[in-house]
């Protein structure tokens, strides 16, 4: 049985972005994950192309290089290739007609139908992992996140200690996983609501950077995106005219457009047009049933 997914803590993952660092328990020994600056980020995504580059010298073939060779031995596909990117786009454009819909009946279908997509995108895509895997772009990300472990966990609070090598390959995963925690929108839209945060933010919207004190380099990325992602909130909020049924939810809240003249009516009649193409496909879209 696989484990049970938690919901993050709102308080929890504010804290850890306020501060610029998280902390990991490993066989009883505390390791301190030290954010990445926006200095740093760009710093390793010189390196990563620097290393690509070196991998390209040696000889080893890019990611296009191989899947037009595995094309040739009949081993991938260009109808492959175009799958990958009309799934992305009926995913992208189904989740858009999901947030418009009203009946719960409808939307768990059509959620349904959002999830089959991703579970065939994941699919196909894993593929093309595999045969992308040893390419010159794959060694350079590899190279690159194993520079990232390595300069950013540390034995002390004080960021002085490294953390020793032979432990990086076991703590790498957390990393792997708080990053990609202190990335996702929508948590960070529950951690700027649903916490202190969103009130003084308001009151210093005008210099937001004075709340971490920090400049434009410093400015850990994931503060960065808390301070983009609330400018984003408090704008729909101050200018948006929001229904009471999703006042106090900050997702729906974000992602609320107000109608403008007989849009309300488009988007009603656009979304039934879909629940009628879905029942003569059996529960299924295809990306041209989205086209408007």
């Amino acid at each position: 049985m696989s484990p049970k997914k938690t919901k993050a803590d709102p308080s929890l993952i504010l804290l850890d972005i306020i501060r610029g660092y998280s902390v990991f328990h490993i066989n009883d020994k505390e390791y301190y994950f030290k954010h990445f600056s926006i200095e740093e980020m760009l710093r390793f995504d010189e390196f990563e192309k620097i290393e690509v580059e070196k991998a390209k010298r040696s000889g080893i073939q890019t990611e296009k290089e191989l899947i037009e060779s595995a094309i040739e031995i009949d081993s991938w596909s260009i109808k492959q290739e175009e799958s990958i990117k009309a799934l992305k786009w009926t995913i992208d454009h189904s989740t858009k007609a999901l947030s418009k819909m009203s009946d719960a009946g409808q939307k768990r279908l059509f959620s349904k139908q959002i999830e089959r997509d991703r579970e065939k995108l994941e699919e196909i895509e894993g593929k093309r992992r595999k045969i992308c895997g040893y390419s010159a772009e794959a060694l350079g990300g590899q190279k690159r996140f194993s520079k990232m472990a390595s300069s950013s966990l540390f034995c002390d609070i004080q960021f002085t200690k490294k953390i020793k090598e032979k432990e990086i390959e076991s703590a790498s995963p957390l990393i792997f996983s708080k990053f990609a925690e202190l990335s996702k929108r929508d948590t960070l839209l529950n951690a700027i609501y649903r916490t202190y945060f969103f009130d003084v933010f308001i009151l210093q919207s005008k210099n937001p950077l004075s709340l971490f004190k920090a400049d434009f380099l410093t400015l850990t990325i994931f503060q960065k995106n808390l301070l983009s992602l609330a400018k984003g909130l408090l704008n729909k909020m101050t200018n948006t005219k929001i229904p009471d049924q999703i006042l106090g939810d900050p997702i729906k809240m974000f992602d609320y457009e107000e109608p403008k003249d007989d849009e309300g009516a488009k988007v009603t009649h656009g979304v039934d047009d879909l629940k009628k193409k879905m029942r003569q496909r059996g529960g299924e879209l295809k990306p041209e049933d989205l086209l408007t």
